[in-house]
């Protein structure tokens, strides 16, 4: 379906996949080195579709762990293992003894072979405590991997769960052990909460303090997307996109990847070419569609957090503690100070390019601005 071709809901790849062709050679780069990046950036940026991207367009072996419902030591062991067993099952060769002798040196993973469709499968098991059993897989996958002569790579998405739980620092500092004696296999960590994930990296009472590159992921340049469109508006209905069009559309969606795919989803419905008022009025629509959690958001708010919030999707701002803004929304710069740092944590608002407050996400700053009761 051309829709999802160029405008999935999901991960995009291949097709969809628009530019990031800098990002893509740095961790291309860093992938070959036997290197380590902790990928950081706002909800719905796309950092999973960019390690999804570069893993394909390189075939490089990997392993996605999410650790997003992983809400205890237990289950960040269940999930770790999955994807280790995984991993080993690429890395084992086609030729029966071959795979007999690597399978035997994990025979501390107590090491399961099952049968199934698609022929034989091998599974290893926790029975070490919390730490050894984190370690243990993660170091015996980087000597398999040696023995097989192949590298790989391990994504740990939704990393920063492992912040929430009581044991973090132990978790944190086995994971540090298995990754600092890597030779084979190259760790990419990335999350949904960056300022979360940005303090297990960036503290230094914290275990993986400087255990990793980072990457920061930016939004698509108008340029980029502007090429992009185009090209799929040609695909659509044989036509280029007008420029206005693209602007508007740009516009509206502020570059943000995740409501550019939502909008031109509504917009390559349609069977015919779209004129800037469909566009704002797809726009509309779906920004209204999504109210319902738009609101849970903002109800979950102090008022404090909330008059500086809606300030600010009224009218970025570079002197927020200003005497100006302060009497604008009747709140001391104490308290503007206090809501800022809170808001900033919660990836509610950012400071742009020009050192400007403003609101991150573009559907619930055009609600606040023009469809907020």
């Amino acid at each position: 379906m051309l829709i999802e071709k160029y405008f999935p809901q999901g991960i995009a790849t291949d097709q969809a996949f628009c530019n990031r062709h800098e990002e893509r050679n740095l961790l291309k780069a860093s992938i070959e080195s036997h290197e380590h990046v902790v990928v950081v950036a706002p909800r719905r940026y796309g950092k999973t579709s960019l390690i999804a991207q570069v893993l394909k367009e390189n075939t490089f072996i990997g392993a996605n762990i999410d650790l997003l419902f992983a809400l205890t030591p237990a289950e960040v062991n269940k999930h770790i293992y999955a994807g280790i067993s995984l991993m080993l099952n690429k890395l084992l060769p086609k030729l029966q003894s071959k795979r007999q002798k690597l399978i035997n040196t994990v025979k501390n993973l107590n090491p399961k072979i099952t049968f199934n469709l698609f022929g034989q499968k091998l599974e290893i098991i926790s029975r070490s405590t919390a730490d050894e059993s984190i370690t243990e897989p993660l170091l015996t996958l980087d000597m398999f991997a040696k023995k097989a002569n192949k590298s790989c790579v391990v994504v740990f998405d939704e990393f920063q769960q492992i912040s929430e739980l009581k044991e973090n620092h132990t978790i944190e500092a086995a994971i540090r052990h298995a990754v600092e004696r890597s030779q084979y296999v190259s760790y990419v960590f990335c999350g949904s909460k960056r300022h979360c994930l940005n303090a297990m990296f960036s503290d230094k009472s914290r275990p993986l303090y400087h255990l990793c590159d980072l990457m920061t992921i930016d939004r698509i340049s108008s340029q980029c997307y502007a090429e992009f469109l185009t090209k799929a508006a040609k695909n659509q209905w044989q036509r280029i996109l007008d420029k206005l069009i693209i602007e508007e559309i740009i516009a509206l969606t502020e570059n943000h990847p995740y409501y550019v795919n939502a909008l031109c989803r509504r917009l390559w419905r349609q069977p015919t070419y779209p004129s800037i008022s469909n566009v704002r009025q797809a726009w509309d629509e779906y920004v209204k569609q999504q109210s319902a959690w738009i609101i849970n958001d903002l109800s979950n708010l102090t008022l404090n957090r909330r008059k500086v919030l809606f300030a600010l999707a009224n009218q970025p701002e570079n002197e927020p503690q200003g005497q100006s803004f302060s009497s604008k929304i009747s709140l001391s710069p104490s308290g503007i100070q206090k809501s800022l740092v809170d808001l900033l944590k919660l990836d509610l608002i950012c400071r742009d390019k020009q050192d400007y407050y403003c609101v991150l996400d573009p559907a619930m700053r055009y609600y606040i601005a023009y469809l907020l009761p």
